[in-house]
């Protein structure tokens, strides 16, 4: 089952251009993303090949909500 890392990135030339981007990945064998380790562990690892892949922007935070909380506020 697939499940979602969300980034909150902004523009490196223009901070106050941000968004959020979705990341869909295939957790471990027995793992979820709902323990925070694994969302640490796994979440560092998307989140440098995306910098890699998008050198002008920046990651400000990441997350692994639940699949019923991806979209709302906190």
């Amino acid at each position: 089952m697939l499940e979602t890392i969300v980034l909150a990135t902004c523009l490196i030339a223009s901070p106050l251009v941000c968004k959020d981007i979705h990341i869909q990945i295939a957790p471990d064998q027995g793992a979820s993303l709902q323990l925070p380790f694994h969302c640490a562990r796994q979440g560092q690892i998307e989140i440098q090949k995306w910098i890699a892949e998008h050198p002008g922007w920046r990651v400000e935070k990441w997350a692994c909500p639940p699949r019923d909380r991806i979209g709302h506020k906190t």
